[in-house]
């Protein structure tokens, strides 16, 4: 369903979201602008764009692993049981 730098975009949008639910958008509206590959660099450089701390991320990413993982897997089962 998702390449690896999608994936990575996909992980990076969740954990903004469970640190501040109102940054969701912007991170969203900024990875769509987005016109290469994403990397860990160029995912930090929205993160920092959007004015939330690569600490807060890092942390959020880690701390989280689990939870996004959940998260993608039940986007996952859903577009599988939508034939999508």
């Amino acid at each position: 369903l998702l390449g690896e730098s999608s994936l990575k975009a996909v992980r990076a949008a969740l954990a903004i979201h469970l640190i501040n639910p109102s940054k969701y958008l912007e991170f969203y509206y900024a990875a769509l602008n987005h016109k290469q590959l994403f990397n860990d660099e160029s995912i930090l450089s929205i993160v920092k764009s959007i004015e939330v701390s690569e600490e807060d991320f890092k942390n959020s990413l880690s701390k989280n692993s689990d939870t996004i993982d959940k998260m993608i897997e039940s986007t996952r089962d859903l577009a599988n049981k939508l034939n999508i």
